[in-house]
């Protein structure tokens, strides 16, 4: 269901049926040498033409969904590159109507049917309201039990009506759909009757069984299974039906791109989803399709808001000034404003019929591309398949920049007139125009007068490449655009090598790392060159936003890939890192899995430096999404199989060396420690001197196939790659303040320490004034002195109260309800976590990954950072996304306490 827009009146040569013809066709069946030569052949492609791409004959196997394991996470949609997985919320009556719609029998008998579809809806969502956890029966058993509980009897054509509802069940079996807590149960319990059934469907053409949905399904709901003629039946089917369902409801996608929502849930929409078909050249797996598939998505999402709104302004603006030109008397100074009216009107209707459809039915584009040659533009032309809707275009390797600048200024000049009018309009509704201003205004008006609300309306131009195309070869175009404060968006897909041409080094390649050109051996430890930071050098060209993160981490990924296609004030990078299977040396289900071990092992951290956030560094620099930040390593947790066979649990640091560990471009390196070696660990050794060193071996923990622990030790290449990544992310702290944050609480905690001190010393001293009060006391009685008045004594700077020996608590705002912290999960509960990596992904700031023993096995399962609410800040908007967070843990084990007071 890559859904491709034809456009049923475009003549010549992107006309689809005649491309198809000519050359398409014949490039499925096999007759391409007996085609017809196609004019302007290699220098095009329509539109979306990978939609009609079957690329699941290549794969082995497939993943099988299990509807009553899925918990609505969305992980699949996300993570797939292939758009093989589309996730749909589903209204229970459309898919009774779908199924009725499939049945071989007459309209009349549809339309009794159809008369009981509203109480057999009713009738189903009461069942499902009614049932409690996961072990529930299948969508169309529901639906047969619901049907016995109807009151039938009074219907004249039942027993015929009986076997077409009997008939209607069949083909509901075909199509698994979930209850889910985010999208029925917290619908339902908002408002009665919203709720709807989840479903996550194979595309059978599309999947190429690299299985990445099945790595990140915690729950376990996708499940490998080996390909064979009865699962691709049934995958058709599955996926025929969901062809003929409706698009997700609107309800459930409306605040996916507000602040605070849930952008993931963005995807949902199937206009959303297909921005980008399936169907493309790319490897198995690849992280770089992934990245670029939810930067349309999200685009798209963005500019179609825009869209509809800006047809609603249109159409009001356009009534006025209808209205307005009837009324305009005669005007000696502004003889010409009738026909000016006359004109705007004209313009902005020519610029509505556009934005309504336009001569294609689809509106403009929201996006036009710029494509370096590499591998984003092989598997994007891989002829004659086009996976993308937008305006994309492919040039040199070096060029892209400029290319992106001329589609800019071409488009702004195209855009003059229509924002001319805009603004015309406005000035005359309001009676405002002044033509001795704004004739000369509007005659030198262009991009730089564009106002924020004028740029948006604008497609976003992006200028796309790999590393070696912006690290390298184009770095000198990229830093040109960048000191030009022209907003284009410029992307860059990291995989740290030339991948298009067989991996070989560029400048964005780590130390260390064995690629062609850099070979390790005899006489080289593979690359000995440090990386270059794109993203730092960028970020001190003026007013540059950058943002380098990682389709992994996707709340950080999503949060900020709205905000580089909304930044208009200047250029815009966005550098994301992205596996490639072949040359990192990963399966290929493992891109998720380790770019996210890349932002944890600090190999790849995210940041985003925003100009618009103050002056200073500290201010524009943001860390915020990287792990345990102000700790050289995080401490992971490594599952392994002791001597006695059983299986156990080592905390150990995860530095660079063990990323590296894991991956072919690096494993020449490692080798196991000798029993007569002195090992240390790495994270211990690096912060020894070289004179220090000398007799000791650097190991890192590690795993044989069967499980049991091993020490392996490594070169010294793969030392100064632990050592250079540790100096990078010391320098990415300091640039983001977190030396000034060290020095205010260095400089906290001593003023508390002297406030202790101080306080213990008054209360010394009035002990002390208190036993020699006493004492004269008793000896005034003893010697029958007259008693005196008692003198209040004041220590200075005590408080008035009375001070006791202990040190007062400082005064506290209350954090919640309950007493209890803004989120809970007991050590209790954390067994029963199915991993859906909502909370940890969608609110990384309060929960994180990691592993225990259940039963003797190791599970990975979600907590809340230990002292995390000791650190942070609680804001209305924190407290929004925890509540939602908990709301849509499937088995309810985050304990949510709402707060009295957020300061």
């Amino acid at each position: 269901m890559s859904r491709a827009s034809v456009n049923t009146v475009t003549n010549g040569l992107f006309n689809k049926s005649y491309y198809d013809d000519i050359l398409g066709d014949r490039i499925k069946d096999g007759s391409i040498g007996e085609a017809p030569v196609m004019p302007g052949g290699g220098m095009f492609i329509p539109v979306a033409t990978a939609a009609w791409k079957d690329k699941g004959m290549f794969r082995l196997d497939a993943p099988k969904y299990s509807a009553d394991l899925c918990t609505g996470c969305l992980e699949c949609a996300v993570v797939c590159p292939d758009a093989a997985i589309p996730n749909t919320v589903h209204e229970i009556h459309d898919l009774l109507l779908t199924a009725i719609g499939k049945l071989d029998i007459t309209e009349q008998h549809q339309a009794e049917m159809t008369k009981l579809v509203f109480p057999l809806t009713k009738a189903v969502r009461d069942f499902y309201r009614n049932l409690i956890g996961k072990d529930n029966p299948s969508f169309s058993e529901i639906v047969s039990q619901s049907l016995s509980r109807l009151e039938t009897s009074s219907l004249p054509a039942w027993a015929s009506l009986k076997h077409d509802f009997e008939k209607m069940i069949e083909v509901l079996e075909c199509f698994p759909v979930a209850k889910t807590r985010p999208f029925f149960d917290a619908m339902e319990r908002n408002e009665a009757g919203s709720g709807g059934l989840y479903s996550a469907s194979i595309d059978p053409w599309k999947c190429t069984g690299c299985l990445e949905c099945v790595d990140v399904c915690g729950p376990g709901a996708l499940s490998a299974e080996k390909q064979s003629s009865q699962l691709q039946a049934e995958m058709s089917r599955n996926f025929e039906f969901l062809n003929s369902t409706s698009n997700t409801p609107a309800r459930f996608t409306d605040n996916a791109i507000e602040p605070g929502g849930d952008s993931k849930r963005l995807l949902l929409d199937h206009d959303n989803y297909y921005a980008m078909t399936g169907g493309h050249g790319a490897c198995r797996g690849c992280g770089e399709v992934t990245a670029i598939r939810l930067l349309t998505a999200t685009n798209k999402a963005i500019h179609e808001k825009k869209r509809k709104a800006h047809i609603i302004e249109l159409e009001a603006l356009i009534d006025k000034l209808n209205e307005k030109v009837k009324k305009i008397p005669r005007d000696k100074h502004d003889p010409f404003r009738v026909k000016r009216i006359k004109k705007t009107i004209d313009t902005l209707e020519k610029r509505l019929y556009l934005f309504e459809g336009g001569p294609t039915g689809n509106g403009p584009s929201p996006a036009a591309f710029a494509n370096a040659t590499g591998c984003s533009s092989v598997y994007a032309s891989t002829f004659p398949s086009n996976p993308y809707k937008d305006p994309w275009i492919n040039s040199l390797f070096q060029d892209t920049p400029a290319v992106a600048k001329g589609i800019f200024e071409g488009f702004c000049a195209t855009a003059v007139e229509d924002f001319t009018a805009l603004r015309t309009a406005k000035l005359d509704l309001q009676d405002l125009y002044d033509p001795e201003i704004h004739d000369s205004l509007f005659r030198c008006f262009n991009w730089h007068h564009f106002s924020k609300d004028e740029f948006s309306l604008l497609p976003a131009v992006i200028s796309m490449g790999g590393d070696g195309a912006t690290y390298d070869i184009g770095f000198g175009a990229l830093s040109r655009l960048l000191v030009s404060e022209t907003p284009i968006k410029v992307v860059v897909l990291n995989t740290g090598g030339y991948s298009n041409t067989g991996g070989q080094t560029s400048t964005a390649s780590y130390t260390a790392q064995d690629s062609d050109l850099t070979r390790f051996g005899v006489a080289h430890s593979g690359k000995h060159e440090d990386r270059k930071e794109l993203g730092l050098i960028a970020s001190f060209h003026p007013k540059v936003l950058v943002i380098q993160t990682n389709a992994a981490l996707q709340s950080h990924f999503m949060k900020n890939v709205m905000d580089f296609l909304t930044y208009n004030e200047s250029p815009a990078v966005f550098d994301t890192y992205t596996t490639c299977q072949p040359e990192h040396g990963i399966a290929d289900d493992a891109g998720n899995r380790r770019a996210m071990l890349a932002i944890e092992s600090r190999m790849s951290p995210v940041f985003v430096h925003d100009p618009r956030r103050g002056d200073t560094l500290a201010e524009r620099f943001s860390l915020e999404g990287n792990p345990e930040i102000g700790k050289d390593w995080i401490t992971t947790t490594l599952d392994y199989i002791d001597d006695k066979g059983n299986a156990a649990l080592l905390e150990i640091p995860f530095t660079a060396a063990d990323f590296a560990a894991q991956e072919g471009r690096f494993k020449k390196h490692f080798h196991a420690v000798h029993q007569d070696e002195d090992p240390l660990p790495i994270d211990e050794y690096i912060n020894l001197s070289k004179s220090d060193r000398y007799g000791k071996v650097p190991f890192i923990w590690s795993t044989t196939a069967n499980g049991k622990l091993i020490k392996l030790t490594m070169t010294s290449a793969m030392v100064e790659l632990t050592e250079e990544r540790r100096r990078n992310w010391r320098m990415l702290e300091y640039l983001g303040g977190l030396h000034i944050e060290r020095l205010e609480a260095e400089h906290q905690l001593e003023l508390e320490n002297w406030q202790h001190k101080y306080r213990q010393s008054s209360v010394a001293r009035e002990t002390s004034i208190d036993s020699i009060a006493r004492g004269m006391a008793e000896l005034a009685s003893i010697s029958g002195a007259p008693a005196g008045k008692v003198i209040p004594v004041t220590v200075a700077g005590a408080d008035t109260d009375t001070v006791t020996g202990a040190e007062r608590s400082p005064q506290t705002t209350p954090t919640s309800s309950e007493g209890g912290e803004l989120v809970e999960i007991s050590e209790s509960d954390m067994a029963n976590c199915t991993n859906c990596k909502t909370c940890y992904q969608d609110l990384g700031e309060l929960f994180e990954k990691t592993k225990i023993m259940v039963d003797g096995t190791a599970k990975e399962v979600s907590r809340v950072i230990p002292g995390i609410f000791d650190k942070i800040e609680i804001s209305p908007e924190l407290v929004q996304r925890a509540s939602r967070v908990a709301d849509d843990c499937d088995v309810e084990i985050i304990q949510f306490h709402a707060p009295v007071q957020v300061e």
